[in-house]
């Protein structure tokens, strides 16, 4: 404990706060999963509503009314309430929501407020409860054309001028985006930082008619130009079609989902789709991607009633924690290590922030010849004597001898590699040093830091090992060809991602090169080595924060490396801070300056 209140003394000696602190934005929850559509209907309420806060809430039509399952959202301000869609299907959705609107009044101690009316686009999924509201009083009922949509928001431009309603305090930009349909638009709520963007992203299928991809396209861009500038905490669409399961969607028609994706997505895929439209460069194949794909519509090909884009791209699957433990509260229920089996031949380590603040994650990979190990953790930590018992339990499951180790790292800072020696002294165990010299000649790499090497784990299990220079010299990312995790060390991960002025142009490049490589192999997941970030969007602990409760999940997504390139785009080659979302990229604190020995004394 002693050497633990000595690290807690240095980074308060340091400065060394949370970055950065929430954008101020209005926070909010989001639901981990919805009911869909069963098995049982009868258990299925016709409605669902989740309040992300007070004043803004969500609703899902069951599965079990129409298969669409759409999501609507209903945003109050201090005069009027915005409610986005009306529904799929024979539904009475008008009741429903009056009914909401008075609880929402009731509960505020004030009378009911005006209602507007609006849609994400003009389908028949999103407007079949228009007539319900078209007859009542106080509702102003938007109709989803882009002449109507001009005239309400005061968009003087269609489709490239942004238009606003005025709620009483709360304002909502309206943005033409068409190409899914002529009358696409999305909403940004400012209170929350929440951009509802319809059927044009969400988790699932992206429909476009080969004629539209040039207007869609031209949307993703806008779209993209617009949430660079802007805090968005989520990306909210209007169904979920994706499975958890990377690259992977429910056919057409689903009713029951009980695997599938969260709701939300994030600002990085905003820039992910507008990177999709940029790489299809006018051309009519579909992309796919780990949480979306982009689904062209040929003309005079009919429509499969079940059309699925993605089955996975041959990825071996895994599962991901809910939740880990970090360093309490109560320290005598945290074990020192933490094990997660993404899959039998993939886990994943998270040492005790009762141990060390830092809590890094290690990575260790089974192939048929040999094992990969990143990191050996941080402070004083028995590493080897627990990975070597993982080592032997696996070949005992497998009923084999265990195979020899290789030991390499994510970069050479003292929180992944206070376990070297223990490594060292042990037999079968190649061990490569966290040096530029030693990785490139391990992996074979004909000239770091630009070209790629490999470590063959046997059994056609390959990991790439790509040179990502610039948090530190010998940074690297791993890639693993059979699940498609991608490991980013400290490069890349949900906390603050720091590095010096010197170092600002290597980073720039690695950035760069790591876009260049996820462009042409599937992505999974990209899993860093610490999580800093909590769950609210531009909020994280600050630096030595043992226990957290609301952390942010391990994974990111191939999108956070486009937002993470972004990021030093923005930077233009001056060191900043960008704060996104997900992660911060941060200037590293000069040191403070060593205090000047005492004076012996008589």
């Amino acid at each position: 404990m002693r050497l633990l209140f000595l690290s807690l003394t240095l980074v308060a000696a340091l400065g060394l706060a949370s970055e950065p602190d929430g954008a101020g934005l209005q926070p909010g929850k989001l639901p981990a999963k919805w009911m869909t559509g069963g098995p049982n209907c009868v258990t299925v309420p016709d409605w669902q509503v989740h309040e992300y806060n007070e004043d803004f809430y969500i609703l899902r039509e069951s599965g079990c009314i129409h298969y669409e399952k759409p999501f609507l959202y209903l945003i109050f301000g201090e005069d009027k309430a915005l409610l986005e869609d009306t529904g799929a299907g024979e539904v009475q959705t008008a009741p429903f929501v009056m009914g909401l609107i008075e609880k929402w009044a009731k509960k505020k101690n004030r009378a009911p407020v005006p209602l507007i009316v609006i849609h994400s686009h003009g389908h028949g999924d999103h407007t079949a409860g228009d007539k319900q509201f078209q007859a009542l009083p106080n509702v102003q009922f938007i109709a989803a054309t882009p002449a109507e949509l001009k005239k309400a928001a005061g968009i003087t431009a269609w489709p490239t001028g942004p238009g606003q309603l005025d709620l009483g305090k709360r304002v909502i930009d309206v943005l033409p985006i068409p190409g899914h349909n002529d009358a696409s638009i999305a909403l940004y709520d400012r209170a929350t930082g929440n951009l509802l963007t319809g059927d044009s992203l969400y988790p699932g299928r992206l429909y476009v008619s080969e004629a539209e991809v040039p207007t869609y396209a031209a949307s993703a861009k806008r779209l993209a130009d617009f949430a660079i500038e802007r805090p968005i905490a989520n990306v909210l669409g209007t169904h979920i079609e994706q499975a958890r399961t990377p690259y992977t969607d429910y056919p057409r028609g689903t009713a029951h989902q009980p695997d599938e994706h969260v709701l939300e997505l994030k600002r990085a895929h905003v820039l992910e789709l507008n990177d999709a439209f940029q790489h299809m460069q006018g051309k009519t194949e579909n992309v796919v991607l780990p949480d979306f794909a982009v689904v062209v519509r040929k003309v005079n090909a009919p429509a499969s009633p079940s059309v699925q884009a993605g089955n996975g791209m041959g990825l071996q699957p895994g599962v991901l924690p809910g939740e880990w433990k970090t360093g309490g509260p109560d320290c005598l229920a945290v074990p020192e290590w933490q094990v997660h089996p993404y899959n039998e031949d993939f886990y994943i380590l998270r040492e005790s922030g009762c141990t060390h603040y830092e809590k890094p994650f290690l990575y260790l990979i089974f192939g048929r010849n040999k094992i990969l190990l990143e990191d050996t953790g941080a402070g004083e930590i028995q590493t080897a004597p627990f990975v070597m018992d993982l080592i032997a339990k696996w070949a005992k499951r497998r009923k084999a001898a265990a195979l020899p180790l290789v030991v390499i790292h994510s970069h050479a800072h003292g929180d992944h590699v206070a376990g070297d020696k223990q490594f060292q002294s042990l037999p079968n165990v190649q061990f490569i040093a966290a040096a530029p010299a030693e990785i490139q000649k391990a992996a074979n790499i004909a000239h770091w830091p630009t070209n790629i090497g490999r470590i063959d784990l046997g059994g056609g299990r390959i990991v790439d090992v790509i040179p990502i220079p610039g948090h530190n010299d010998a940074s690297i990312a791993l890639y693993d060809r059979w699940t498609g995790n991608l490991l980013t060390g400290d490069s890349l991960y949900p906390g603050r991602l720091s590095l010096s002025e010197a170092d600002l142009p290597a980073f720039t490049a690695s950035a760069q090169r790591l876009v260049d490589f996820v462009s042409k192999e599937p992505v999974a997941h990209v899993l860093g080595t610490h999580v800093e970030q909590t769950a609210t969007p531009y909020l994280d602990y600050p630096r030595g924060t043992l226990y957290q409760p609301a952390e942010h999940d391990l994974a990111l997504s191939r999108a956070h490396v486009l937002e993470l390139n972004q990021a030093f785009i923005q930077m233009n080659g001056h060191l900043r801070k960008v704060a996104d979302s997900d992660f911060t990229v941060l200037p590293r604190a000069p040191r403070p300056a060593a205090a000047p020995a005492a004076s012996p004394t008589n």
